[in-house]
């Protein structure tokens, strides 16, 4: 039924019950597990344009966002390529994929592409004001026709 289980993480300890949740279940029904993580783009400050003929701010702030989305990105690999081993030291198929974009959008465009069949995550529960100001990935991620999600409360 669940052949292919896609596990959403954050780096949080929450994301770890998501994985230990998946973990059972895809040893129960001889799954694969995707240990998934979208890494978000970082934010580009608004800068002068600098003196003509040097390197603009911008163009320096641009650079460094990038810096700081490559090492994003290596951590987040590091991390999940960890987990990925411990799974298949107890004989569980996993593999670990990393991607920077809008969570909610690379998830979906995931999900749908890699066919899953379930995805689990964590989500932090949050009600009234501040789901509607912070919006909700897991939110997003339920209310598409993706797959079945299996949402675990932090």
């Amino acid at each position: 039924m669940y052949k292919k289980i896609m596990v959403l993480l954050d780096g949080s300890r929450a994301g770890g019950k998501a994985v230990d949740h998946a973990e059972e279940l895809a040893e129960k029904l001889g799954g694969e597990l995707i240990l998934f993580r979208v890494v978000p783009p970082a934010n580009i400050p608004a800068v002068g344009m600098g003196m003509p003929g040097s390197i603009s701010m911008y163009e320096m702030a641009a650079e460094a966002a990038d810096i700081e989305n490559q090492i994003g990105v290596k951590r987040a690999r590091n991390q999940l390529n960890t987990r990925r081993r411990q799974l298949e030291e107890k004989g569980i198929k996993a593999r670990a994929e990393v991607l920077t974009g809008d969570p909610a959008t690379m998830i979906k465009k995931f999900a749908k592409s890699e066919k899953v069949d379930l995805i689990v995550m964590a989500t932090r529960g949050r009600r009234g004001i501040k789901r509607a100001l912070l919006g909700s990935v897991a939110d997003d991620i339920v209310r598409s026709d993706v797959a079945p999600v299996l949402l675990l409360r932090r």
